[in-house]
């Protein structure tokens, strides 16, 4: 009598779905819904200091697709939310406050603003960003 024998086709165990279920799930949640930044510099004093680690609420005005353009959108961003953007020209990503929301005959177009202006290099310096550039909302710290 033979013993069994398994061979490399075999179905994945419990634990190999599981894991790979659950990188899967995470891919997913980070590229759509849910990431993390460092807050690099002094432009956001006195409420994000350099070196926090905020959180990005990606899906808050909508769904971005793998191009990073908006495929749904159910709000636009209104003016005070603090957004993760990403810099026209660079494509370096800031941490800014929405201070004005221009467009009344088209296509919004938002003002940036740091909290510490003094030090901060935003809309003044580069311009309005269209929502394309809004990467999310940035979520309120404790």
């Amino acid at each position: 009598m033979s013993q069994g024998v398994r061979h490399a086709g075999r179905k994945p165990d419990g634990l190999a779905l599981t894991l790979i279920l659950v990188v899967a799930a995470a891919i997913l949640v980070r590229t759509f819904i849910l990431d993390a930044a460092v807050v690099e510099g002094k432009s956001m004093l006195p409420h994000y200091r350099n070196g926090r680690v905020v959180f990005i609420f990606k899906a808050a005005y909508g769904i971005r697709g793998i191009g990073g353009k908006y495929l749904v959108c159910w709000k636009h961003p209104p003016r005070g939310d603090v957004v993760a953007a990403l810099r026209p020209n660079s494509g370096e990503m800031v941490i800014k406050r929405i201070g004005e929301v221009r467009g009344d005959r088209g296509p919004p177009e938002y003002f940036l603003i740091g909290d510490n202006g003094i030090e901060s290099i935003d809309s003044r310096d580069f311009g309005l960003v269209t929502l394309n550039a809004i990467i999310g909302k940035v979520l309120p710290q404790r």
